[in-house]
């Protein structure tokens, strides 16, 4: 179904049309899937979902026709076919003619243009000297001009009465009130309209555009008023809109699955309404989810993998090497599952000893051996109807291996001394870095476990895989870091981003994440410098000099520390990363090496 049908189907139905601008595939493909008569895909939705305000689009970043094309045709168009899809178009681009950028995305499947982003948002002096050279809302005019004459679909934002009439006049199809920024969090742009103000507005602005084309359609889009159905319910009594196009109102947080269940509940206002019942402004955030970070085409599809295996009552291994956030992919599949009210129960495999692990998964009678001084119910037992997650999996003795297989086959176990079978209802979510297939074929893991444990498998991507998502990370990380140490970081020095870039990260996410925290505790004036980092990363600076290079520590546990991190190092690599094997080969307790892997960050 084309736009035009849609729109003709929604007016008929008494419906108000919803168009949405998002920044990601998933929120494109929740967008569709409540209800959205057609997605912008905006520049600004790409940098709200990278945690910063819709501002940034104004902002020289990057190019913005590119950036769009790049992430909108690989991330947005493949997963939303049913539904057309607006090209948000920067007109003013000096780097392409108006005839390649309009071919281009033609080619690239979109059926429409809207002019974003605008000078319409940009006054004083600085939008003088765009006028004054040509860029500035006149040159928008002449670029819909020419997209309506290739035939492409095309929504204007307009700003005043006298922008609407001249859009009108070149013949574009739909005219978009544009009443400021959406919701854009505490870096937002602050909308000080008044509802009635802004109704008074979008009243000259249509009437402006329908005197010169009456048929062309009128909507409103954002404000900092509207957020809700019964805010914009007041501009389809009082004004001609035909619908509202939003942003951040639906799409808050990047991979939220209530934006979906947001859309249709302003799609269906009108039958809400009916039934006497209030919209919540923003719907109960599904824990887990929204702590995923990452907007790279590989990030986008573990958000997908992880949205249609949630609520499958199967068991899952999330394979990844150390620090690539294993776990938060584990909670996320928890609770965003028909068990998110359940318990979710987790234990490190690693870190507690062979002859102990039994009793933590299985729980033990009082007296049932050598100091079980009183009854101990398990991991399994507490999570019964919710979900355990049973982290470092491949750890687990093989002893102990054929007991777990029993409770996944039977559901079913007894407690340690005890004869009394307990039943349960346990979803199993593992994860592991090491290679179970590999342990399976030297016979340290058994298979037919592993095939119980791994019906479905999600594999974490390292960090060196999508360092496109480094910005992203890092915005996310200084929030945190600014509220747990109270600390006010206001900028980061672009060569610091540069060494985050060239720099493979070994330690993945959780490098990034302990590296940043150092260095926002040892900066000054409010800025993450070059020298705030540690020695491994300084030496990346170009102007890191050969003196700093053969600089060595100076103490002796400096000394002693960098030997024993090798040894550890190696004595891993050459038992393949099995923490008990390493441990045994180190004549140390697993719990040490655990705690000396930690340390290290290794």
């Amino acid at each position: 179904m084309n736009i035009q049908n849609r729109i003709e189907k929604s007016i008929k139905a008494n419906r108000p049309l919803i168009g949405v601008a998002v920044g990601s595939g998933l929120s494109a493909k929740q967008v569709a899937e409540g209800g959205a008569d057609f997605i912008l895909a905006l520049s600004a939705g790409y940098f709200r979902n990278a945690g910063v305000s819709s501002l940034a689009a104004m902002l020289p970043f990057a190019n913005s026709n590119q950036l769009n094309l790049k992430f909108a045709k690989k991330e947005i168009l493949p997963r939303v076919k049913n539904t057309p899809v607006i090209f948000g178009a920067f007109a003013a681009d000096i780097t392409n003619s108006d005839e390649n950028l309009l071919n281009n995305i033609i080619e690239a499947g979109f059926i429409g243009v809207n002019n974003f982003p605008t000078v319409g948002l940009i006054d004083g002096k600085y939008r003088q000297a765009l006028e004054v050279n040509g860029l500035g809302f006149e040159k928008e005019i002449k670029f819909m001009q020419k997209a309506v004459k290739k035939g492409l679909y095309t929504i204007a934002f307009v700003f005043e009465p006298e922008q609407a009439a001249k859009m009108a006049a070149v013949g574009v199809d739909l005219i978009c009130a544009h009443l400021g920024w959406t919701a854009g969090g505490e870096k937002g742009i602050k909308n000080d309209h008044k509802l009635l103000e802004d109704i008074k507005l979008v009243r000259k602005i249509f009437k402006a555009a329908k005197k010169v084309n009456n048929d062309v359609l009128t909507m409103i889009y954002g404000g900092g008023d509207i957020k809700e159905p019964a805010k914009v319910n007041k501009f389809y009594q009082e004004t001609d809109t035909i619908g509202y196009i939003g942003g951040s109102t639906f799409e808050r947080i990047p991979v939220e699955l209530s934006i979906k269940d947001t859309v249709n509940s302003f799609k269906n206002y009108y039958k809400l309404k009916k039934e006497n019942k209030k919209l919540k402004q923003e719907l109960i955030k599904k824990k887990g989810f929204d702590k995923l970070v990452g907007q790279s085409l590989i990030m986008q599809e573990i958000y997908d993998l992880i949205d249609k295996i949630a609520n499958k009552n199967v068991n899952v291994l999330v394979n990844g090497e150390s620090g690539t956030g294993k776990e938060l992919v584990c909670r996320a599949l928890h609770y965003n599952s028909q068990r998110r009210n359940k318990p979710f129960v987790k234990i490190n495999c690693a870190t507690i000893p062979e002859k102990l692990l039994e009793s933590e998964l299985f729980g033990h009678e009082k007296g049932s051996f050598t100091g079980a001084n009183k009854k101990r119910i398990g991991k399994f037992e507490l999570a019964d109807k919710g979900t355990l997650f049973l982290d470092e999996v491949g750890e687990i003795d093989v002893n102990l291996q054929a007991k777990l297989l029993r409770v996944l086959q039977e559901k079913e176990f007894e407690r340690v001394g005890s004869n009394r079978t307990i039943n349960v209802d346990v979803r199993i979510i593992s994860a592991t870095n090491i290679n179970l297939r590999k342990a399976v074929a030297k016979g340290e893991f058994r298979e037919d476990l592993f095939y119980r444990l791994n019906v479905v498998s999600i594999n974490t991507p390292p960090l060196r895989k999508h360092k496109e998502d480094i910005p992203l990370l890092v915005n996310n990380f200084i929030d945190k870091i600014k509220n747990k140490f109270s600390i006010d970081i206001l900028k980061i020095e672009p060569e610091v981003f540069d060494i985050f870039m060239d720099y493979d990260w070994p330690g993945n996410v959780r490098e990034l994440k302990n590296i940043l925290e150092r260095a926002a505790i040892l900066a000054e004036d409010h800025a993450i410098r070059v020298k705030n980092l540690p020695q491994n990363l300084k030496k990346l600076d170009p102007n890191f000099t050969e003196n700093q290079k053969n600089k060595i520590p100076q103490s002796l546990n400096s000394h002693l520390g960098l030997y024993e991190k090798k040894i550890i190092k190696n004595a891993l690599k050459t038992n393949n990363f099995n923490k008990t094997k390493t441990a045994n080969f180190l004549k140390i307790s697993r719990k040490t090496l655990y705690n000396k892997i930690k340390e290290y960050e290794i």
